[in-house]
């Protein structure tokens, strides 16, 4: 049961970093409330885990008094790069991981595979 919790965090992370990328308004930590159905806070510290490790997070300007978060300059290609050991590690995981998980392993795995090829220019 942890692992499961372990890595339903590490998908919502990505998947919040995948939302990021998509919306050229950049998110609001409403709307990663709402996505999530997690509490303010937590949706603060999600966005952060993002800002920590991706420099390439802007703040985006808009008309309203909501800020939001976002990749304003950079594709993600650009921001994520995957090495082969990071690939074969997600590989191992997914082989460890009880069946209710394997559909988001799939689906993380083949995103990484589809960014390294991307990068490699495959």
């Amino acid at each position: 049961m942890a692992d499961d919790i372990r890595y339903s965090r590490i998908s919502s992370i990505l998947k919040l970093l995948y939302m990021m990328m998509a919306e050229p308004r950049g998110v609001s930590l409403e709307e990663i409330q709402d996505e999530f159905q997690v509490s303010r806070r937590t949706a603060e510290r999600m966005r952060d885990a993002i800002i920590n490790v991706f420099y390439q997070v802007d703040e985006i300007e808009t008309d309203g008094k909501v800020k939001r978060w976002g990749f304003k300059n950079f594709s993600m290609s650009e921001v994520v790069e995957f090495t082969d050991k990071e690939i074969m590690t997600m590989e191992v995981v997914k082989h460890n991981m009880k069946n209710a998980v394997l559909p988001e392993i799939d689906s993380i795995i083949d995103k990484m595979k589809a960014l390294r090829k991307k990068k490699r220019g495959f």
